[in-house]
């Protein structure tokens, strides 16, 4: 196309969108009485934009091909790009419910949404380096904004946030239920920024066995007069942000001792659960070391907790934990063999959390004598209504 014909057809494509926004603001002033960027735009206006942003793409630019190959790091790249320039319009799920989102004219687009991800990796890259005139899309073209491979780091980003097909989904449950658990540590050489970060979160440190990690331990034994033990009876330290709980071990089993240390207060205290406590409190002796921690605390603190051999994949909210067996995408990385949150349903997604972020009690209880205070048998994919009853809200 002669670059006459391009400045035609940019003119025209943009007073078409003038058009548009001076019909939908007058119409609207009219029979309102006033002109807010509050108001949701008429789906007329919002079908005329995206056809005349369509018209406004060089045919050459819609046919380009991303030069970036989709692996772990370049998404994950794009993502870090994304946060950092896109998250506050857009926001971080591309959903653009965000406050500065709806308060734009016209809104931003849901990047997960088929509108969005029927563009082809060209207008997608031409959108974001070029911008839309008479919305609050900015250029980012370089050297103002990003360089070009950011750009189509950011593309790549975009693209992994439609969520799964129904078909999808379901295929990658199957595949996560043939599956087995490898550990986080086998995520963290495509994962390698991601596994950085999550290794200093609290999830990834909330079990710790001090003969590992011996400052696990907060306070010194020695101040301990509520309840005195030695290190050498610790198995297990619970926690480090608001108190600090000591697991030995006898047997196959762990129990909590009787003493807590309080981190914000810096001081010792009797670790009990009283009577009424928690509906599971009437099934058990108050004596600390009858009540297991395995029926209370390790099904959540853990991935994998077996109840029968009473081991764990992994101590502590590992990546398998929200994804899912990984032992299949370990061996062919793809998006469609590990379970992602991000991409499933809201009910499948939600059910991620809300299994150890919720009160209730597993469906069927005792389990082999034991009551469970965390949806034993579920895992992430399934429906957790199946396995687990929420209290009622009070």
């Amino acid at each position: 196309m002669t670059t006459w014909k391009r400045v035609i057809k940019g003119l025209l494509a943009v007073v078409a969108i003038g058009l548009v926004g001076v019909l939908g603001a007058g119409g609207y002033v009219l029979w309102s009485g006033g002109l807010r960027a509050t108001v949701e735009p008429s789906s007329l206006e919002t079908a005329v934009a995206r056809t005349v942003r369509h018209w406004t793409i060089p045919l050459s630019e819609r046919e380009r091909r991303n030069p970036r190959r989709a692996d772990a790091a370049s998404v994950e790249q794009g993502r870090e790009t994304y946060l950092a320039q896109c998250a506050d319009c857009h926001g971080r799920d591309g959903s653009g419910l965000t406050p500065i989102g709806r308060s734009l004219y016209p809104r931003p687009p849901d990047l997960r949404a088929d509108a969005t991800q029927d563009l082809s990796d060209g207008e997608l890259h031409y959108i974001i380096v070029n911008g839309v005139p008479l919305t609050g899309m900015a250029a980012w073209a370089h050297p103002r904004g990003l360089t070009p491979d950011d750009t189509w780091k950011v593309v790549l980003f975009i693209r992994s946030l439609r969520p799964f097909s129904a078909t999808e989904e379901a295929r990658a449950v199957q595949t996560a239920a043939a599956a087995h658990y490898v550990g986080s540590a086998a995520c963290a050489s495509c994962h390698a920024d991601l596994y950085r970060r999550w290794k200093q979160t609290p999830m990834a440190n909330v079990v710790r066995d001090p003969r590992q990690a011996p400052s696990a331990i907060i306070p010194a034994l020695s101040t301990n007069h509520v309840a005195p033990f030695t290190v050498g009876q610790v198995a297990l330290v619970y926690g480090s942000i608001w108190k600090q709980r000591y697991f030995t071990k006898i047997g196959d089993d762990y129990y909590p001792l009787p003493v807590q240390w309080e981190v914000a207060n810096h001081k010792w205290s009797k670790y009990v659960v009283p009577s009424g406590a928690d509906w599971w409190v009437p099934f058990y002796p108050a004596d600390n070391m009858q009540r297991p921690t395995g029926p209370t605390c390790d099904g959540c603190h853990s991935v994998g907790y077996d109840v029968h051999t009473k081991q764990v994949a992994e101590w502590n909210v590992g990546c398998e934990r929200c994804h899912g067996p990984g032992s299949a995408h370990v061996a062919h990385p793809t998006a469609e063999n590990i379970l992602n949150p991000a991409r499933m349903d809201a009910v499948a997604a939600t059910d991620t959390c809300i299994q150890c972020h919720s009160q209730g009690r597993p469906l069927t209880n005792p389990i082999e004598g034991h009551y469970y205070d965390w949806p034993v048998g579920y895992s992430v994919g399934l429906h957790l209504s199946d396995f687990w009853r929420l209290e009622d809200h009070t």
